[in-house]
């Protein structure tokens, strides 16, 4: 009795810690509940398993995980722990056989559903992942990042009605995300309602000013309407943006369209600077064939 009282003491005081992400004194606590129950104290295991999981130490998180199966092997938290870090190890055939495992043991398991999915799209199973979303949105119609996910699979696919009515669906639940006004902006220029998509783009950059696609895809409906234009909309996210190396690149080509060589010039090199890999496109692109001419370009060029 003292012992089973001075588990649930430290248990409790643990699951304090670790909500509170006060990471190794949770940790220290859940070793000690670990150590007093001759480690058969489930919580402590699995608690165990997700601290080493979130610092990085992957191998020594499965070993709990595998100790909490070998006590009950219908710990659904378990195979579900397992399975998300073989999904990290991009291991996707031994994720997507845990995660179903994890389901199987609680057919409602939301967040298992949610991986599992997403697991089938990015290993090119779309079928699956299709419908595994469905069933995920048959238990919570309202999960904003299932209906968004679906939406970009049948984007994808050119399924673009469908695609309109879960963007649709996805930007009431949370107006404000911009991922969901980047998509709709997406389809509304698919289906050619150009105003549309041209206040879709703009609301997601208001949204979030470092998301690199928005400034990108605006820019395009500006390519040969309104050539400054879009350039106005690519200086804005070159400064905004971190990752900007295919916006330095379609800068150039505007910048060449409107008959500014040098420009076009100084921003493709910064392009290739940054990312050496575009030069086999450059050296195709109709746009740049003036650029390609420029004694500077074909400087650089010789030193790369």
């Amino acid at each position: 009795m003292k012992y089973n009282t001075q588990i649930n003491k430290y248990l409790q005081k643990a699951d304090e810690a670790f909500e509170t992400d006060k990471t190794i004194k949770a940790l220290d606590l859940y070793n000690k509940v670990y150590k007093l129950s001759n480690g058969e104290n489930l919580e402590a295991i699995i608690n165990l398993a997700l601290i080493y999981d979130s610092l990085g130490k992957s191998q020594k998180a499965k070993e709990y995980y595998e100790e909490a199966l070998s006590i009950d092997d219908y710990e659904e938290r378990a195979y579900y722990g397992l399975a998300s870090i073989y999904d990290e190890e991009e291991n996707y055939e031994e994720a997507i056989k845990l995660y179903n495992k994890a389901i199987y043991i609680n057919p409602n398991y939301h967040v298992a559903y949610f991986f599992l999915a997403n697991t089938y799209d990015v290993s090119g199973k779309k079928a699956l992942a299709i419908e595994t979303y469905k069933k995920l949105l048959s238990l919570n119609p309202m999960d904003f990042w299932a209906n968004l996910n679906l939406g970009c699979i049948y984007e994808e696919q050119n399924q673009n009605n469908s695609a309109y009515k879960l963007f649709s669906k996805a930007l009431k639940i949370n107006p404000n995300n911009h991922l969901a006004l980047f998509n709709m902006g997406v389809i509304c220029y698919k289906f050619n309602m150009i105003e549309k998509a041209i206040n879709f783009y703009e609301r997601a950059i208001e949204k979030d000013k470092t998301y690199e696609y928005s400034y990108l895809n605006l820019a395009v409906i500006y390519k040969y309407r309104d050539t400054k234009k879009g350039i106005e909309v690519l200086s804005k996210g070159i400064n905004n943006c971190s990752e900007v190396y295919f916006l330095y690149y379609n800068r150039s080509c505007f910048y060449a369209l409107n008959n500014e060589q040098n420009k076009a010039c100084e921003d493709i090199i910064m392009a290739l600077k940054l990312y050496p890999q575009f030069l086999k496109y450059v050296l195709e692109d109709e746009e740049l064939e003036k650029v390609r001419e420029l004694a500077s370009f074909k400087e650089f060029i010789t030193g790369i």
